[in-house]
């Protein structure tokens, strides 16, 4: 440290701890336009429009077509003036010179450095004037989709501000009122419901449930059902179908009812193919109801072997929390150390000046974690693991720095950020992925059930009891669901049976290839049944239907149906099913990048009927939490204000917020919902304001 010091010099941290700032002298550069005085003009608006006397300074004007009042102070322009004339509803019944409307929406010719709009421009941006027309109805739909998507309150239409902005922008719109407003969502609600309806009825394949709890504040309960399906287009979609407050118990049975009443209302009993639950004690028995309910009416394909899924990310997010809360002091020092350095932009700029002195890198700059994200937790930890020196230099020189960690406080954090990167690199995987269908799971557990596997094997820590128990949770989930896993795995191209085999083999050994038996075994059978219900009649059984035809018509020689022998041994030979075609070709680069829905889409014609199933795989949701959401610690909840709302209501609002989101997203636009782009990424800060 002495050669470091004699770099800082002598005086470096005498006033480390000062709150003192240097000023900047920032000079502010304004270019304004000449000051040279321009001849008054009077705008043509008072032509339509006459001033009235002044009354204590406020100056007014009245419209001399609508009788509208407007104000008319000399700071406010005409602006709105104009605006009020262009949209003006009695301009129609009352002889204007078309020539002062004209001048009324001229712009005022300004020097060279100013941009002009001549005023055939402007007309060609514009609807004609005198055509121009308001559709209330879309005006009263869009306040009530703003309502919906940014869960706003229903008050805000009564509020001053949002009367002032409606009244400028449209002052001919009728007074809002929550009641009008709730009766416009309802109806909406209900129309969107139908087409929701008529999209489930003619989907192309089959619909996988997802079925999750919300909470409230005050501890309510409640269900929450969505449909997932690909579209004719071979898009993945989802739609929540319904969200209803269970009231105590929450036992499985009243899951169950709410679950099966759903598919009822809906008319989807016949095209479910699957269930995902959450990971819950009570989720087996609520999915046995389920499978016995459907399968007596044969509704279940492959006997319900594909037919239950416990969500994924739901024990992932456990085991995670697990990991944080042995080191949960550790974390309160390491927050507090870096509110420290943050605090005082003095300390800051310091703090970076070490950093840099010692050669660390300073581009990703320190940052605090939120409670209710992990994913922030590590970027935390991962950042303040890279500045380890600095702080631990800072702790040194620093009287006032009293947060700081031991050398074994930072080898246990190290030891939780490798714990943590497999977790994170698996979840931004899904989180950035608006389509995570069901192959790309089997690689996420087995890596995170490899990693568990090898800590419990590896080097005792601090945090090997913990791991020992997670890596027993995992492995009753893998147990249960690797056969749903697997199979959806070996219908990416990438995959296939030789690395399910291979990742089988990595954790059983030699007994690997009964679990590779019972996954091809339970496809080829599922495909069977595909086969029986789909299937068209092929070429070599038209060939023989038509041989037999004509064997018919001969005489009967007692050798008729030799051909058909024939050709039914030959088949047995030499044909080949589609499941059998498509595994028998190379495999795709493992860590390509590839769309396996456009893979599919691709072979519909060739495979037809396999297409269909892996349609109908591929669905399976593996979570019940939403892909932007998966790092999110907690059950969801539902906010003080949409809590409070009768049942219907609230149904209609989160029902209709998420059909609007999900049309918009397959629009294309993105102009409802946004993404922050660096929720899966560490802080990398841009200021370097210290």
């Amino acid at each position: 440290m002495d050669n470091f010091d004699q770099k800082l010099g002598p005086d470096f941290f005498k006033n480390l701890s000062a709150e003192a700032v240097t000023p900047l002298n920032v000079v502010h550069e304004e270019i304004y336009e000449s000051s040279s005085k321009r001849p008054k003009t009077t705008s043509k608006v008072w032509d339509i429009f006459e001033k009235l006397p002044a009354q204590q300074g406020d100056s007014k004007a009245i419209c001399k077509l609508c009788r509208r009042i407007y104000t008319a102070k000399t700071t406010s322009g005409t602006s709105h003036l104009r605006r009020h004339i262009e949209a003006c509803v009695k301009r129609g019944n009352h002889d204007v010179d078309p020539r002062s409307l004209e001048a009324c929406f001229k712009p005022v010719k300004r020097d060279a450095n100013r941009v002009t709009l001549s005023h055939d421009t402007l007309i060609a941006a514009t609807t004609s004037l005198k055509n121009y027309k308001i559709d209330v109805d879309e005006i009263h739909r869009a306040i009530a989709m703003m309502i919906i998507v940014d869960e706003q309150p229903f008050t805000v239409v009564e509020e001053a501000g949002f009367r002032r902005l409606l009244g400028a922008a449209c002052p001919e719109f009728p007074v809002l009122s929550r009641s009008s407003i709730k009766r416009d969502i309802i109806s909406i609600y209900l129309k969107e419901r139908e087409n929701i309806r008529e999209l489930l009825a003619t989907c192309p394949g089959r619909i996988c449930l997802t079925s999750g709890t919300w909470k409230s504040d005050c501890d309510d309960h409640f269900n929450c059902v969505s449909a997932h399906f690909i579209d004719h287009e071979w898009r993945l979609q989802k739609r929540i179908l319904r969200f209803k407050l269970i009231p105590p118990p929450y036992d499985s049975l009243s899951v169950a009812d709410e679950i099966a009443l759903c598919m009822v209302q809906w008319n989807i009993e016949h095209k479910v193919f699957s269930i995902t639950l959450e990971n819950l004690s009570s989720d087996d028995c609520v999915a046995d109801m389920l499978r016995s309910r459907l399968a007596v009416k044969k509704y279940l394909p492959c006997k319900g072997a594909l037919f239950h899924v416990s969500c994924f990310f739901h024990i992932l997010n456990s085991i995670v929390q697990a990991g944080l809360n042995l080191v949960v002091d550790i974390l309160g020092k390491l927050r507090l150390g870096i509110k420290y350095v943050q605090q005082s932009p003095h300390r800051k700029k310091n703090f970076y000046i070490i950093a840099k002195t010692l050669n660390l890198d300073t581009q990703r700059k320190l940052c605090l974690d939120s409670p209710t994200k992990w994913n922030s937790t590590y970027n935390m930890i991962e950042v303040s693991l890279s500045y380890k020196n600095a702080f631990v230099y800072l702790a040194e020189q620093d009287k006032n720095f009293v947060h700081k960690l031991s050398g074994d406080e930072w080898e246990k954090m190290n030891v939780l950020y490798k714990f943590l990167k497999v977790f994170f690199e698996v979840t931004c995987v899904f989180f950035r992925n608006k389509q995570p269908t069901s192959n790309l799971y089997f690689r996420a557990a087995w890596k995170v059930h490899s990693r568990l596997f090898d800590m419990v094997r590896g080097p005792e820590n601090f945090m090997t009891r913990t791991v020992r128990e997670m890596h027993s949770k995992l492995n009753q989930y893998w147990s249960a669901y690797n056969l749903i896993l697997s199979c959806a795995a070996i219908l990416d191209p990438r995959y296939k049976i030789k690395f399910v085999e291979y990742c089988y083999t990595k954790l059983y050994g030699s007994g690997a290839q009964k679990y590779v038996s019972v996954s091809v075994n339970t496809l080829y059978g599922l495909f069977e049944e595909y086969m029986q219900n789909y299937a068209r009649p092929s070429h070599a059984t038209e060939l023989s239907a038509a041989t037999s035809k004509i064997s018919n018509d001969k005489d009967d020689d007692g050798f008729e149906d030799y051909e058909t022998f024939q050709s039914a041994r030959f088949r047995t030979q030499v044909e080949k099913s589609q499941l059998d075609l498509y595994l028998e070709e190379p495999s795709h680069d493992l860590n390509s990048e590839m769309d396996v829905l456009e893979y599919w889409t691709l072979c519909s014609l060739r495979y037809p009927e396999l297409s269909r199933m892996a349609r109908d795989v591929l669905t399976i949701p593996v979570s019940t939490i939403a892909s932007d959401s998966t790092f999110d610690i907690g059950p969801q909840v539902i906010g003080a204000d949409r809590s409070s709302l009768k049942p219907k209501m609230l149904q209609a609002l989160v029902c209709l917020q998420d059909w609007m989101l999900a049309s918009d997203r397959t629009r294309g636009s993105g102009s409802m919902e946004s993404r922050p782009e660096d929720d899966c990424s560490s802080s990398s800060g841009g200021d370097d304001d210290y």
